[in-house]
This record gives C-alpha cells, sequence and structure tokens, in this order.
C-alpha cells in the first residue's frame, strides 16, 4: 500500500511539473515563416503605419485598434501564403531579382514573369497562386476593421496592386533600383 502511494505522489508530482515549451523548427520552410512572422524590420513599419494613422487622424483612430488591423492582416497573409507554398511545393522568397538578360524587351518580360510566378523548390516556374491569396486574404481580413469597403472594393483593389507591382518591377528591372541580383 506504501508503494502505492507513494507512485500516486510521484505521478501528481511529474504532472504537476509543465515541460518547457520551445518553439524548434524542423525544417527550412518553418524557419522561413516565423523569420518572416518576426521580422523586425516588417514590425517597425507595423507600427509605424499605425502611428503615422494616429498623427494623420488623431482620435478618430484608436493606435492598438490600427495596430491590431496591421497584425492580423500580416499574420494572415504570411500564414497563407507560407501555407500554400508548403503544399503546392513553391519557394517563399518574394523579393524581386533582376535577370542577367540585356535589351529592353526580354528584360521587361523577366520583370513580368517574376510579378506573376513564384519558383518551384525543383526548378522552374509555377504562377504565384500563393502570393495571391495571400493578398486577398489580408485584405477581406481587413473587412472586419474596415466595416465600409465591400467584397467588390477588396476584390477590385487587390486586383489592381498586382498591376501597379507589374510596373515597379519593370521600373526596378529597368533601373536596378532596389531589386536583389
Amino acid at each position: 500500500m506504501t508503494v502505492a502511494l507513494a507512485a500516486m505522489a510521484a505521478a501528481r508530482t511529474t504532472a504537476q511539473t509543465p515541460a518547457p515549451i520551445r518553439v524548434t523548427p524542423r525544417s527550412a520552410r518553418e524557419t522561413a515563416y516565423l523569420n518572416e512572422l518576426a521580422n523586425p524590420h516588417a514590425l517597425a513599419w507595423m507600427v509605424g503605419g499605425a502611428a503615422l494613422e494616429r498623427a494623420r487622424y488623431g482620435d478618430r483612430v484608436d493606435f492598438s485598434d490600427e495596430l491590431a488591423y496591421r497584425a492580423t492582416k500580416r499574420a494572415v497573409g504570411l500564414s497563407v501564403r507560407h501555407g500554400l507554398a508548403a503544399a503546392m511545393h513553391l519557394g517563399t522568397d518574394s523579393r524581386y531579382h533582376r535577370c542577367e538578360c540585356s535589351g529592353f524587351a526580354p528584360r521587361v518580360a523577366h520583370a513580368l514573369v517574376e510579378t506573376f510566378t513564384d519558383p518551384r523548390d525543383g526548378g522552374g516556374r509555377a504562377l504565384a497562386v500563393p502570393r495571391f491569396a495571400a493578398h486577398y486574404a489580408e485584405n477581406f481580413t481587413g473587412m472586419a476593421w474596415q466595416h465600409d469597403r465591400g467584397v467588390t472594393s477588396v476584390v477590385t483593389s487587390t486586383s489592381l496592386s498586382f498591376g501597379v507591382q507589374a510596373l515597379f518591377n519593370i521600373g526596378r528591372e529597368l533601373t536596378g533600383i532596389g531589386a536583389h541580383p
């Protein structure tokens, strides 16, 4: 009987001691996701954007609400992009990479390819479905805070943003500003 009581006491002591929680990425994909989620540069832009909105609109904008809005959109977008990229075996590097080609037409074509496709894990390129889905998911998430926006407005503005991104990439390609070699 004393052995049974000692075993119960040991089990109770073991059950009360929680195991330490550690986040240990198992793959390069998980590491990339966590690094991008906690990127100090992006977090500073998020806080700075919320502060600018507060300065711009004063008391009409609550800083904590604006920060929550931006943080939620970012977390949703990154989660959708990385999750779909993993499922589709696509890369998650969203930086623009200049081509080594010469001539106006090949460079513009490369800029458009970089805008609308992502690299595959095994080489080659595929339609940038994870990036597209992430942008739409971010903006639909934003509707929780911006009640005056409708579905049509979100779809239109998000779609137009892809065209603007293509123009920026053409500019990057032709000028070499803001592009990775």
